[in-house]
């Protein structure tokens, strides 16, 4: 965290999903079943400090939280459209909204998915299944080659791939809030 890295896969790339989201949905006056809540959380790389108090804060006042959608670093993949991929990390107590996730993204993108948990402790999700709420953490199938270095930088974005895991998250918060 103390190296120059201008951040834009890690974690620009998510806050945009978040803001695009929220800018679809509003435009087209969607309306939920459930409260939608967009946010984002600073203090990632330092022990998830954001997420985690925000999660504490949510368990202690009993708030219901159906679903965390994390949307961390989704803007690296090379190759062609046919061969983008996205990790969908769950949890224990996320294994059947992960599968609701993955069958949604079948439906309306084109991506394939992948299912590799190594690293679920290292976002803010996992700050909330810390409090037994069910999250999901999606993120780029691929290891960033720019990965907080200071050419995390736009021109290395694929905001095509981008787009697609905004929309598949716009459309699984759709489908849930129906």
């Amino acid at each position: 965290p103390f190296e120059y890295a201008p951040g834009a896969n890690d974690n620009a790339s998510g806050l945009a999903a978040v803001i695009e989201v929220a800018r679809v949905l509003k435009k087209d006056g969607f309306s939920p079943k459930n409260t939608i809540e967009f946010v984002a959380f600073a203090a990632e790389e330092y022990e998830l400090n954001g997420s985690a108090r925000y999660a504490q804060n949510a368990s202690s006042d009993d708030v219901n939280i159906l679903m965390v959608l994390n949307n961390d670093m989704i803007s690296y993949a090379s190759g062609s459209e046919s061969s983008w991929t996205v990790n969908v990390m769950d949890y224990d107590n996320s294994t059947a909204l992960r599968s609701d996730f993955v069958t949604c993204g079948e439906r309306y993108t084109d991506l394939n998915f992948s299912h590799d948990n190594q690293y679920n402790e290292e976002g803010d999700s996992y700050s909330f299944y810390e409090e037994d709420f069910e999250a999901l953490f999606v993120i780029s199938d691929e290891e960033d080659d720019y990965y907080h270095t200071a050419n995390d930088m736009a021109k290395n974005c694929n905001f095509e791939y981008c787009r697609e895991v905004a929309a598949l998250s716009c459309a699984f918060l759709i489908q849930e809030n129906k």
